[in-house]
This record gives C-alpha cells, sequence and structure tokens, in this order.
C-alpha cells in the first residue's frame, strides 16, 4: 500500500503535546475529559503559531463521551474557534481510539478532502456515569422528576451498571479484560514473576525519564479545580515505593486464585481459550493488580498533515506516518492482536521487524506485552523479548507505569515514539502496538523526519 497522498507527498505529524496522566479518581477527577481535550487543543494552537482558520477538520478519539458533550470533537471545535465549516467526527475504537482518530485524519489528507486536521484523544475514567438501565419503562421513573419522586422504589425497577466496570467487559465472550490478560499469561506460559520483574521495569523506566525531565517537553502542565498543578503521571510518581523495593511486587495477590475464583475454577469456565488443560498444582495464576495498567484520565492532540503544508505553515514535522494496520483477534485473546497488527502495518509499508529501531508496546497487562513478545516471534521469527532486553522496547516505560486514559492512549504511545527520536539518535524507524476490547489490535510506524 502507498502511505501517502493522492499527490505522493508523505504524511506527518506535528505539534504533538498531552496533559500529564492523571490517575482515576485523583488529581483530574472533576475535571471532564471534554475540558481537558480543549486545553490540549489551545496549548497545540499557541506551541505552533498555525491560525486555526487553517484547519481543515476536527477528529477525536474517545469511548465513554460524556452526554453533555455529544460528538465532543465539534464541541471542542466550536468552543476554541476553529471555524465552523470545519469537519469534526468522534471515533470509538475501544482503546485503539486514539491511534484511530491519527489515522481517521491522515486518510482523510491522503484523499484530498482536507490539507491539516487536528487529532485529539481524550478520556475521563474518573468521570464514567452510573447508569440506571430500564428507569424509562417504568412509569414510575420515566422521567427525572418522577425518579426523583419515587427514589425510595426505583432500585426495585432499574439495574444499576457502572460504566467503566461494564465497559472492561466484552458482551461477546463474557469475560472483562484481567481475565483476558490471564488468559494470555497461561497461553503464553508466563509466570507471575514473569509479569512482575516486567512490570517494575515499566515503572523504573517511566519513573526515571520522568526524573531526567524527558517527558516535560511533550506535556501540558495542567491546573487544577484547587489551583495547584499537575505537572507529571500522576501514577508512577505516587508509587515511588514500588520502583525503590521492587519486592513490593511479590506480595500483591493474583486475581484468579481468590475466595472469589480459583485458577482451576478460572481453567473450568474458560478452558476453551487456553491451549493446555488444567494441572493440579502446577497452573498457577499470574495477574495481579500491578501488572496490569491503572485506571486514568488525560488527553492529548496532534496535527496531522502532508510534508508541504507542514512547511508552508512553519511546523516543525516531529515524524512521518510511514504505515499503519489494524487487525482484530477473538476477543478472549484481547491483546495479542497486537502481533498481528505490527505485521499487517510492516507488510503493508514492505518493511520488517528487524528494520525497525524501537518498539512501543501498550501494556494493559504485563501479560499482553509479553505474550505479543512471544506471538511474534512464534509467528514471525523476531525475538522481541531479546528486543526489550536490548532497550529497543518502551525504553521511557509504557502503560503499566504511565496510566491508560483509553480514548488517549494512543496520542501518549505516539509522543512517546517521537520522544525515542528526538532522545535517540539511532531511532530511524519507529512501531507501535495497542490492544482493544474486543480483539482490535493496531499498529502504526514512524520515521524520523
Amino acid at each position: 500500500m502507498n502511505f501517502k497522498t493522492s499527490d505522493n507527498e508523505r504524511l506527518v505529524l506535528a505539534g504533538g503535546v498531552r496533559t500529564p496522566v492523571g490517575q482515576a479518581g485523583k488529581s483530574f477527577s472533576d475535571i471532564p475529559s471534554a475540558e481537558l481535550g480543549y486545553r490540549v487543543t489551545e496549548e497545540i494552537f499557541k506551541r505552533t503559531g498555525v491560525a486555526k482558520t487553517e484547519v481543515d477538520g476536527v477528529v477525536a478519539g474517545e469511548i465513554s463521551q460524556n452526554v453533555r458533550t455529544p460528538n465532543v470533537a465539534r464541541v471542542i471545535s466550536v468552543r476554541a474557534g476553529i471555524p465552523l465549516e470545519a469537519t469534526a467526527i468522534t471515533v470509538a475504537n475501544n482503546c485503539v481510539s486514539g491511534l484511530e482518530a491519527v489515522l481517521d485524519a491522515a486518510r482523510r489528507v491522503m484523499i484530498g478532502e482536507g490539507d491539516l486536521y487536528l487529532a485529539l484523544g481524550m478520556e475521563s475514567m474518573s468521570q464514567g456515569p452510573i447508569i440506571l438501565e430500564n428507569a424509562k419503562l417504568n412509569s414510575k421513573t420515566a422521567t427525572v422528576e418522577k425518579l426523583k419522586a419515587n427514589w425510595a422504589d426505583a432500585l426495585n425497577s432499574v439495574n444499576v451498571i457502572d460504566s467503566i466496570d461494564e465497559g472492561l467487559n466484552d458482551p461477546i465472550r463474557k469475560m472483562n479484560m484481567a481475565m483476558t490478560g490471564e488468559i494470555a499469561a497461561q497461553n503464553y506460559d508466563l509466570t507471575k514473576k514473569d509479569l512482575d520483574d516486567y512490570a517494575y521495569q515499566s515503572y523504573k523506566k517511566a519513573y526515571d525519564s520522568i526524573k531526567a525531565g524527558k517527558y516535560k517537553p511533550y506535556q501540558l502542565p495542567i491546573q487544577l479545580t484547587d489551583g495547584t498543578m499537575l505537572e507529571d503521571d500522576e501514577y508512577i510518581m505516587s508509587k515511588t515505593g514500588m520502583v525503590e523495593n521492587p519486592a513490593r511486587f511479590d506480595k500483591a495477590s493474583v486475581i484468579f486464585d481468590s475466595k472469589y475464583m480459583s485458577i482451576k475454577e478460572f481453567y473450568e469456565q474458560y478452558g476453551q481459550w487456553i491451549n493446555k488443560p488444567f494441572e493440579e498444582g502446577k497452573s498457577k495464576a499470574a495477574v495481579t493488580l500491578f501488572n496490569a495498567c491503572p485506571r486514568s484520565d488525560g488527553a492529548g492532540a496532534f496535527f496531522v498533515t502532508k510534508e508541504s503544508v507542514a512547511k508552508k505553515l512553519g511546523l516543525k514535522i516531529q515524524a512521518y506516518i510511514s504505515g499503519w494496520g489494524m487487525y482484530g483477534v477473538d476477543p478472549a485473546h484481547m491483546g495479542i492482536g497486537m502481533a498481528f497488527a505490527m505485521n499487517k502495518a510492516l507488510k503493508s509499508s514492505g518493511m520488517k521487524f528487524e528494520d525497525m529501531d524501537n518498539f512501543e508496546i501498550h501494556e494493559a497487562f504485563a501479560a499482553t506485552a509479553m505474550g505479543t513478545f512471544r506471538e511474534v516471534k512464534k509467528s514471525y521469527g523476531f525475538d522481541l523479548e531479546k528486543a526489550n532486553s536490548e532497550g529497543k522496547v518502551n525504553p521511557n516505560g509504557g502503560t503499566l507505569a504511565i496510566g491508560h486514559p483509553l480514548g488517549a492512549t494512543g496520542i501518549r504511545v505516539l509522543l512517546n515514539q517521537i520522544m525515542n527520536f528526538d532522545t535517540n539518535p539511532n531511532i530511524k524507524k519507529s512501531i507501535n502496538a495497542i490492544c482493544a476490547g474486543g480483539g482490535v489490535g493496531g499498529s502504526i510506524i514512524l520515521e524520523r523526519p
């Protein structure tokens, strides 16, 4: 596939910026995702000096849109003073939504629909609403006024649903994302120690990079409601004890061998998705809260355009987009789609794994990241575990440490790729991969400008 515009120009990223990633329920808990998206929108114009009149459209990636900001791309576009005639669309592809926003913008530039697009990613897991399902089916609770008047009896006629918890379940295979992580751990023979050691390295790399100031050029400090500022990614900076004392990972309990579900019961319920039988005394659960990513809030933005337009507008090109691929696997194997998405991106662009100097792999779970390493070796012969040991994978930490603001993670991962270009002259080509609930995997290849 030719990943160029109709007039044979290269696609580029410019102006990339993001908020620090907030931990759900903490610093950003009272700031709506649309507000975070608006702030990075204002910042990208401020940093680049591009006139808002130059923008042909806005594409935003978000999973749990707030009902107060339907089509959040349009809400932010109008609020920011981007021309009213500019297009605006919000895309939702679960955790790949941030990448999808960039790719939707890139496709529009490719076919000549416009020359300059603002791609956004945002999410507030803090503000995921509690839903009263079926309230409108009962005459006593069918309106807000009736619901309030009959509140004492409401729970007898409605289902109360946490939108975030429900959203992290796959409705087809009837399993949550942690279960898919455990399935990956079992299928790829990953132990709790394997996952804990990997998670520790993610924590350590992220913490060291933050302390060294590597992330600051790509971040917009956010003023909080109380007037204080959040300047660094919140979760990892609250877990310095884990960095200083990795033995703390050992103390975390596995999720699927507890009073709620034993590992034997896990196999009984989900064994059809595991490639080996349960063995008493040998089959061990591996996924814990600390080798899984935290829930998060945040936003980020890029300009997506073609090379000549970037130069005309005086934009510093941060990276060339050289290829991409999307690939779906069974929802029960969520996470492993990253291996196949990377291969699709590479094959479509005429490249190989060996051509890549850097890999930015999403870490929803240590199990899905490491499972992807092993699937790549199994299916394509490339040793990603060796590349990881050589410092080519997530050199500045990943999602386990930084956090996962769902729709914004794609922007964060792309910015990590650009940071790697800026801090390591040996990196010429970089590939990312992100998995998503439902089994979708996405991958984008970037090249140094």
